[in-house]
């Protein structure tokens, strides 16, 4: 992969209990794939839940965004400024009346024909989580190769925020504490079926 995202994850515990099953076992490629799927399961679930590796929300879609988003579905809105008054709103454009409410919140029926939720507008982002062991199969890779290092639009928009400030970080790839303990458990099985 030329267009990579990378984020080490050190893990005092994992690399300790790691080092140990190494010392008695010559091929840890079965562990690497247990650790591989769970996180991959493990990730893709962050975007179901809203919420990055350390279990914070991920901050919500910018009015603007939600309203774009509308816009793409419905054509019934527009941004107006009149020159004359200085007043800013939005326009109907069309027959799509009930996208937004007077009160300029999203209507129940808008928030029914859309999704609001941050990074699963398409589920591209989420459908290329993947791993791969690295070339001496005693450690793995988490991760997507969709835009990867890409800063306008890409994984790496999503995993930092943008250069600007403009949109939020939204960490989804990282080891949770609940992932940590998993890990953990994945190499005592190993350790136990590798060894006796």
């Amino acid at each position: 992969m030329s267009d990579t995202l990378t984020v080490r994850l050190d893990s005092a515990p994992v690399l300790a209990r790691l080092q140990e099953i190494a010392r008695r076992v010559d091929d840890l490629s079965p562990a690497m794939r247990g650790i591989g799927e769970l996180m991959v399961e493990s990730t893709k679930q962050r975007f179901s839940d809203g919420r990055d590796p350390d279990g914070a929300k991920w901050e919500p879609l910018s009015y603007k965004t939600i309203m774009q988003r509308i816009a793409q579905i419905t054509n019934s809105y527009a941004a107006y400024s009149n020159l004359k008054t200085g007043k800013v709103g939005r326009v109907k454009v069309g027959n799509k009346a009930g996208m937004v409410n007077k009160d300029g919140r999203i209507s129940k029926q808008a928030a029914g024909r859309i999704n609001v939720k941050p990074l699963v507008d398409t589920g591209i982002l989420q459908d290329t989580i993947r791993y791969q062991l690295t070339a001496d199969g005693n450690g793995v890779e988490i991760g997507t190769n969709r835009f990867a290092g890409e800063w306008e639009g890409g994984a790496a928009v999503h995993q930092f925020g943008d250069k600007k400030g403009n949109i939020p970080a939204r960490p989804f790839l990282g080891l949770s504490a609940n992932d940590e303990r998993e890990i953990l458990d994945v190499l005592d099985r190993f350790m136990r079926q590798a060894i006796g």
